[in-house]
């Protein structure tokens, strides 16, 4: 179980870092784009890994698990469509509504391993889980970027209340793929293999990102040198965090809502860099969500 937590602390920052660095990118050849291209490097890297390791003593397993097979395809078109609705709610919407609801994704994972797989929890841990999660959703609330926005569109017909009703559906569908693809990864993992399954997952999402490149006619912009040295990083964040996950959910057993919960510290880990390397000031309320997150993640661990 430590090991578990552990990788699903290692997760969380790694996914972090890799959100993090995304600012750079995105701001060059935008975010679409650099969602995008992260899905071959991370396709590569993994790809790479396997054969390291020995690709053929797993195509076995594909063959054995034709059901897996198909709901690990799966859960790499929901992966993609989480992205692309994330950043869709970034550069649409308000970044104090888009990152707290989606944010919240682990309200779905934990509820499906209860619902469907059974996964029991103590009291504790299951109040640790329910804090730690609100934990999360206060430390993306920006109060003051809220206000501004409705400030900036203070008598613009109803501008302001599209702009907040559009970030949040956004958000509310990267919160249902987020919730559901780490559900269901979750699931194949300990069938599959942890690192196969990224492989078939960033297989998936590879092909999804093509499609879209495709049908939605979207503008190709080449990254320089620099950039694309960045989007390499977060290619590799990205397949990394998926293997660490995997690994975490093998190691923990029946432990899914806690390795979930604690993958989704991403948002907390952005946070901190950001304040770190930007300067960017913490505000109370979102103190108070690092506060309530380290007091249930120290509640899960102790009991």
């Amino acid at each position: 179980m430590l090991e578990g937590t552990l990788l699903g602390f290692a997760t969380a920052v790694i996914w972090g870092a890799g959100d993090f660095l995304s600012r750079k990118p995105s701001a060059v050849v935008g975010s679409m784009m650099t969602s995008i291209l992260i899905q071959p490097v991370g396709l590569i890297i993994i790809l790479i890994l396997l054969l390291a390791t020995g690709l053929q003593n797993n195509l076995g397993t594909i063959l054995a698990a034709p059901t897996y097979f198909a709901l690990n395809l799966g859960t790499g078109v929901i992966a993609f469509l989480g992205i692309f609705f994330l950043y869709r709610g970034y550069s649409t919407g308000v970044m104090s509504i888009v990152a707290p609801i989606a944010g919240a994704f682990p309200i779905i994972a934990v509820s499906l391993s209860i619902l469907l797989l059974g996964a029991s929890l103590t009291p504790i841990r299951s109040v640790s889980i329910v804090a730690a999660i609100a934990g999360i959703i206060l430390t993306g609330v920006k109060l003051s970027s809220f206000r501004e926005a409705l400030q900036d569109e203070k008598g613009k017909s109803n501008s302001g209340r599209e702009q907040l009703v559009k970030g949040a559906d956004y958000a509310l569908g990267a919160l249902i793929c987020a919730g559901f693809g780490l559900f269901a990864q979750g699931v194949v993992a300990p069938v599959i293999g942890s690192i196969l399954a990224v492989l078939i997952l960033k297989f998936s999402e590879t092909i999804t990102a093509g499609t879209t490149l495709l049908l939605g006619r979207i503008k190709i912009v080449m990254p320089d040198r620099r950039t694309f040295a960045w989007i390499l990083l977060i290619g590799a964040c990205d397949a990394i965090g998926f293997a660490t996950y995997n690994l975490a959910i093998t190691s923990a057993g029946g432990s899914l809502p806690i390795v979930v919960t604690l993958a989704g510290l991403i948002g907390v880990v952005t946070v901190l860099l950001a304040r770190i390397f930007y300067s960017e000031k913490l505000e109370k309320i979102q103190l108070l969500g690092v506060g309530i997150i380290f007091a249930a993640v120290a509640a899960i661990l102790y009991f």
